[in-house]
């Protein structure tokens, strides 16, 4: 395991129940600021940069979902009080699976996991057609070695689906995604997680109940990769969001924040066992 990033980067708001929240890759906490806030009079929401993203250094060499689920289990420990809620987009999702994987492991309850555009599994293989090709991964990454800036940006507006939003509201929620980007060695190590990152087992032993939701015109993570994931957790529960591409957050924010606010106040209701 790669040593850990000390410290994390980490902000808070609110008051109760401690919920974590992950950010995406080649963003930081900042971008879930607003989220957080909107979350904040019903738990108390700590934003943490992951180590090589925001104001978080990253470790030296590479690597992986695990490790940054070690980040953010040590982290959820550290808190105290009630069990925590774990959540996460896009890549934090994933890396919520994960500690809440170590968590459960090391007999740490976990009141539950809120994962937007969550994927067990980022890439496309074997069993498991619901991800980006990795040839896709490996022309990004080669684009980040030839202009990083541009292609933050290529992958930035990739984030919204065409005519998710209006201009102005179009080009705010751009200005969001790309307001603290890691510089290119962080965005790549990042990705060669991502690309090696499959927890599809590791979500199959995970005993908290779970909360999915995914925009119905993602093309970062396919819809049917948290169909799949839905499959796969013990306790899960689903919902779309028509029109919406990988950002839900940024085009539907009441919506998004409506259901996780309701799955904090009560994370097991309306979850089948």
């Amino acid at each position: 395991m790669a040593p850990r990033a000390k410290p994390l980067h980490v902000a808070e708001l609110g008051r109760g129940r401690p919920l974590v929240l992950v950010h995406g890759w080649a963003t930081s906490g900042r971008v879930l600021l607003e989220l957080a806030g909107a979350l904040s009079g019903v738990a108390r929401v700590v934003l943490p940069d992951l180590r090589g993203h925001g104001s978080s250094p990253p470790p030296e060499g590479a690597f992986s979902i695990d490790d940054h689920g070690a980040d953010v289990a040590g982290l959820a420990r550290e808190l105290g009080g009630e069990p925590p809620l774990l959540a996460g987009w896009s890549l934090g999702a994933l890396v919520a699976l994960a500690a809440s994987a170590r968590l459960e492991a090391e007999g740490v309850a976990v009141a539950g996991l809120a994962l937007l555009a969550p994927t067990a599994r980022f890439t496309s293989g074997e069993g498991h057609p619901h991800g980006l090709p990795p040839s896709e991964v490996e022309g990004l990454k080669a684009r980040m070695r030839r202009n990083p800036a541009k292609a933050l940006a290529r992958f930035f507006a990739a984030c919204l689906a065409e005519g998710e939003l209006p201009g102005a509201e179009r080009e705010r929620a751009l200005a969001l995604l790309a307001l603290e980007p890691p510089d290119a060695e962080g965005a790549l190590a990042a990705l060669d997680a991502l690309a090696a990152g499959d927890l599809r087992e590791v979500a199959s032993r995970l005993r908290s109940p779970a909360l999915l939701l995914h925009g119905e015109r993602d093309a970062i993570v396919p819809p049917g990769a948290s169909e799949a994931l839905a499959r796969t957790l013990p306790r899960a529960r689903r919902r779309t969001f028509p029109g919406a591409g990988h950002a839900p957050f940024l085009s539907r924010p009441s919506e998004v924040a409506a259901a996780l606010r309701e799955f904090a106040a009560a994370p097991a209701d309306g979850v089948a066992g």
